[in-house]
């Protein structure tokens, strides 16, 4: 079995690997070879509002002709462990690393945070196929709103303000439904809804967009990365980085588990546990003003060594949980 298990783990590193040099590549374009931060922030704006959307809607809009649907329960696992482990990393935080509680409040966002949107998508199309898209897409449709309103609760309450307002809650919820990635999902699964095959002329410039979304992404992720250098708070960012790839899924799986969810849905949901901290993250870093150096380096280091990881579980999923 272990020589089985080591043959699983050589296949699906190798086929991980090409996506890594992706991210890799933009890496290089910004660091070495003079792509700017604005030709960067230009790809991101088009892989985040077109190619990403196009791939979504496409692979959604069929998504009550076929029989994958996914089993909504994987929320409940999903965001169970994130609100979990969310106060968990918190208290390590304060208690063992003698963070202030703004500070705290962002250690135990980047526990639970994940690049669900430019990374996560396409590499989980790439090594799991489309048969997770409903599932990845149940998880992207929540994600912000969840994750961004519990922890501006958190910092509130961390700012002693006293109080919740619902004015902040609406604003976030509003910013969440703008968002290109929750448009093309609902708008994939509305179209679905009609039964309506989409008509050749524009399904065909979707999929030739959409196609493009993978390697764009992956290559915006390597070039952001190369903003941020390893500085201060090191010790914080491994231990951060430590929670983020090996508690999360874990406890994600440990839900799914619990719940029954079947091998699609829990394959899903802790690969997108195994995945980096998103860049989410540090813009609440830089919102707060807190803990930016620790989240900055904790992106690096997750980015990094999930080179290694993902594979890994990808391997244990699929031997103990084979989707087909």
């Amino acid at each position: 079995m272990e020589l089985e298990l080591l043959s699983q783990f050589l296949f699906q590193f190798e086929r991980s690997s090409p996506l890594f040099l992706l991210i890799f590549l933009g890496f290089a374009l910004a660091k070495w070879f003079g792509f700017s931060k604005a030709a960067g922030n230009i790809l991101a704006r088009f892989a985040f509002n077109i190619a990403l959307p196009a791939m979504l809607f496409r692979l959604l809009s069929d998504l009550f002709t076929k029989e994958n649907h996914a089993d909504l329960r994987l929320l409940l696992a999903y965001f169970g462990a994130c609100i979990i482990l969310f106060f968990i990393g918190r208290l390590v935080a304060k208690r063992v690393l003698s963070m202030p509680p703004v500070d705290s409040a962002i250690f135990g966002t980047g526990c639970v945070f994940s690049n669900n949107g430019l990374l996560g998508l396409p590499l989980a199309i790439a090594m799991l196929g489309e048969i997770v898209t409903p599932s990845i897409s149940a998880v992207l449709s929540m994600n912000a709103m969840i994750l961004w309103t519990l922890v501006s609760i958190a910092v509130e309450f961390a700012q002693q303000t006293g109080h919740l307002t619902v004015k902040s809650f609406l604003k976030t919820l509003l910013t969440v439904f703008k968002n290109p990635l929750i448009i093309s999902i609902f708008s994939g699964v509305l179209w679905s809804c009609t039964g309506i095959k989409i008509p050749y002329v524009i399904d065909e410039p979707l999929r030739l967009i959409g196609n493009s979304a993978t390697a764009i992404s992956l290559i915006v992720v390597g070039m952001g990365l190369a903003e941020y250098g390893l500085g201060s708070g090191i010790r914080k960012s491994f231990v951060l980085s430590g929670i983020k790839l090996f508690v999360h899924p874990a406890l994600i799986f440990c839900l799914a588990w619990l719940i029954g969810l079947g091998p699609v849905e829990t394959t899903a949901v802790v690969f997108l546990g195994c995945l980096p901290i998103g860049v989410n993250v540090y813009l609440m870093c830089k919102q707060f003003h807190a803990a930016a150096d620790i989240i900055a380096n904790a992106m690096i280091i997750t980015t990094v060594m999930c080179s290694f990881t993902i594979p890994l579980a990808v391997t244990v999923l699929r031997h103990f949980f084979p989707m087909a």
